[in-house]
């Protein structure tokens, strides 16, 4: 947990897919590379204990005790801080005009955002498109791989956890805080993690509660959404500009 990025729900829960039926074809249940269904389904149930006894609360908590402006705040800083990130990744993919256009956001949202709280620079005309390693895996052709529930992460897949690590290898903080010279602060990147994961269970809340309150089978569901919405953003990342 120390190195990784906290995804509770993982990015699934943001796929169109959710608003679709849960039912899915015979050609797209053969699709899901998910050998390691029972011990999976068992972390799924795990995890969500968890969220229903820490996450969830701390979520329901930062909704109603930040305001909207706040929260959204929050989430631009969040977003800044992962602009190295996006960087680097945008140039592993062969999409220099997308990285360079990730530095510049990150120089205006940090000085005229005021160190990322406003995001100036999509109100500037500059709207950026956030991407990590796993995709950048997916846009050199690597296969996700099978399914895998990680304990507390959430939804990922074998591509998605290396992604996972190279992430963090290219966050320049990570090397800051965990430095020699900063033996006392290595608790700033998980604590960082964990705003992060409560943000985004925040953004999700109705929508997590309407799957699991509404579809035979939420394990499958959140599979297929996050199946989904790795092709889709692979699939608009290989989009040249």
């Amino acid at each position: 947990m120390t190195h990784l990025k906290i995804l509770l729900l993982s990015c699934a829960l943001s796929c169109p897919a959710l608003a679709e039926n849960d039912n899915t074809t015979t050609t797209q249940e053969t699709e899901i590379n998910d050998p390691l269904e029972p011990f999976n389904r068992v972390i799924y149930a795990v995890n969500g204990v968890i969220d229903g006894i820490v996450v969830k609360p701390l979520a329901i908590a930062y909704r109603l005790g930040l305001p909207e402006p706040v929260r959204d705040g929050v989430g631009n800083v969040i977003r800044n801080l992962k602009s190295p990130i996006t960087f680097t990744n945008h140039l592993l993919q062969g999409e220099p005009g997308r990285a360079f256009t990730s530095l510049g956001r990150f120089v205006m949202n940090t000085t005229l955002g005021i160190l990322g709280f406003f995001d100036a620079a999509t109100e500037l005309g500059l709207p950026g498109e956030e991407t990590s390693f796993s995709e950048t895996l997916g846009v050199w052709g690597v296969n996700s791989g099978p399914y895998l529930i990680v304990p507390i992460i959430g939804p990922s897949s074998a591509r998605g956890i290396v992604g996972m690590s190279g992430d963090y290898f290219m966050q320049p903080y990570n090397y800051y805080f965990n430095g020699d010279s900063h033996h006392g602060d290595s608790w700033v990147p998980i604590a960082i993690s964990g705003v992060d994961a409560v943000h985004q269970r925040n953004l999700v809340l109705e929508t997590v509660d309407d799957v699991v309150a509404n579809s035979a089978d939420p394990y499958a569901t959140f599979r297929s959404a996050y199946f989904q919405n790795q092709d889709y953003r692979i699939k608009k990342l290989k989009t040249k500009e």
